[in-house]
């Protein structure tokens, strides 16, 4: 009887650290997996579990998840100064609308994730404060080792700020596209057969005048991906600008035949890209 009795209590015990267990996650999560027998719980019963679970942490990351910042805040004034805390005081900031600081609080707790995002999404209004900040946030990983995907990532993204910006300053542009060059290069130190960004050095080095260069990266661009039309647009675009009109026409034919195939969006012809089109243009018509 007493065996029994024992057995019955632990599995509902059991059962409570099981319950406890699946809504923690709901209760301080971002909830992102729907649907799902933790969400669920947090939907039905927000509440139920939350005497149960975690510190002064936790319940300010649940009150940010709720929209009770003013909370969540008072919560966060007493943690101590590290990168956890960092993170919360983030998604605070982003809750008050003020993506700038979430940027700065993010890239302090290495969350590349959220500050990638939000970069973004300054990219379209605040081009040059982003600019900053990615340079911020490539600059707290560039030696992290285990983060190689998104540092390459972030990498190129820098570079694709630092081209926009060359293009906004023209009395700077120089500048500006010799530093999205090599920051293509370094994304590439981490990611040699990207062909994102095998394209974006291809491009920019061509711009540059780097024509060698350039005619590498595509080359390389169209081993790794051998249907990709940008590619081969590329390769003509540098035996145009190497006077080669031959090989440039070939490549250019290539190009033009892969992309029929492989897509159905319209896009622009090589020899009308503004910048590196007219000499393949003036292949194209002797």
């Amino acid at each position: 009887m007493i065996r029994t009795a024992v057995f019955v209590a632990a599995l509902a015990l059991a059962a409570l650290l099981g319950a406890v267990q699946l809504a923690s996650s709901a209760a301080y999560g971002d909830l992102a997996v729907r649907p799902s027998l933790p969400a669920a719980l947090h939907d039905r019963v927000p509440m139920l579990f939350r005497p149960l679970l975690g510190g002064a942490r936790a319940r300010a990351g649940a009150a940010v998840h709720n929209g009770d910042v003013a909370t969540a805040e008072r919560l966060a004034a007493a943690l101590p100064d590290d990168a956890e805390t960092a993170d919360l005081r983030g998604r605070i900031a982003q809750a008050h609308g003020d993506r700038a600081a979430a940027v700065q609080q993010y890239v302090r707790a290495g969350d590349v994730v959220r500050a990638q995002a939000l970069i973004d999404e300054l990219a379209t209004t605040d081009p040059d404060r982003a600019l900053a900040d990615q340079a911020l946030l490539v600059a707290a990983h560039q030696n992290d080792a285990s983060a190689g995907e998104v540092t390459g990532e972030a990498w190129w993204r820098l570079g694709q700020l630092q081209a926009a910006a060359g293009y906004r300053n023209e009395a700077k542009r120089t500048a500006y596209w010799r530093q999205a060059e090599a920051s293509y290069e370094r994304a590439l130190a981490l990611a040699p057969n990207e062909e994102t960004y095998l394209l974006a050095a291809g491009f920019q080095s061509l711009a540059n005048g780097d024509v060698p260069a350039a005619t590498r990266w595509y080359t390389h661009a169209a081993e790794v991906v051998p249907n990709s039309a940008d590619a081969y647009a590329g390769l003509a675009w540098t035996a145009a600008a190497s006077h080669d009109c031959a090989r440039a026409r070939d490549n250019l034919a290539r190009a033009r035949t892969l992309r029929a195939a492989t897509t159905t969006a319209p896009s622009t012809d090589p020899v009308d890209a503004p910048l590196v089109g007219p000499p393949l243009k003036r292949c194209t018509t002797k």
